[in-house]
């Protein structure tokens, strides 16, 4: 993978370079018109591109939120890694892992779709970060199967991910 360059333009952060695959994608769920405003880029290689109209995260695939539909969007950083996660009002959490050193970009981010957010819903409406409330109880087990995906793949090891499993079962 290139090395990723940053940098910041209207308050947005714009990470760059897009792989070939997530660049095309992006380009495929773009409207004629339609202008990327800033994007980060996950640990591997994934990306969260907010446009004028929309919010895109690119995996294998790419999926879209509308501003009008987004309820929610979320910055948290473990010991090396952190998490970027979106929810839309009729989707499940969709979220990318990122590197630690690279958590202000994310967080950049975070609070510029939270403006675009209120600017469709009227101020005050976009939902905050976890951080200042806590996750519905029914939210818990999604966490975790989150939680496990990231262990098996890596991201986090076998005591992060019993660290962080424990914790959320406490809530319970």
């Amino acid at each position: 993978m290139a090395r990723l360059t940053v940098k910041t333009v209207d308050g947005w952060p714009l990470m760059e370079p897009l792989g070939e695959k997530e660049d095309d994608l992006i380009k495929r769920n773009m409207s004629p018109g339609e202008r990327v405003l800033g994007q980060v880029i996950g640990s591997r290689g994934q990306a969260v591109v907010a446009t004028d109209h929309k919010v895109l995260l690119v995996k294998t695939g790419a999926t879209s939120f509308d501003y009008r539909y987004l309820v929610g969007v979320e910055v948290t950083t473990g010991w090396a890694m952190g998490e970027f996660e979106i929810v839309g009002i009729e989707e499940n959490p969709n979220g990318l892992a990122f590197n630690k050193q690279d958590a202000r970009h994310f967080d950049a981010m975070a609070a510029k779709i939270r403006e675009m957010t209120d600017a469709v819903h009227g101020a005050g409406m976009a939902v905050r970060p976890r951080q200042t409330s806590p996750a519905p109880e029914s939210a818990i087990p999604d966490q975790i199967r989150a939680l496990a995906q990231l262990h098996a793949v890596g991201i986090l090891t076998d005591d992060e991910f019993a660290a962080k499993k424990a914790e959320l079962l406490a809530r319970m």
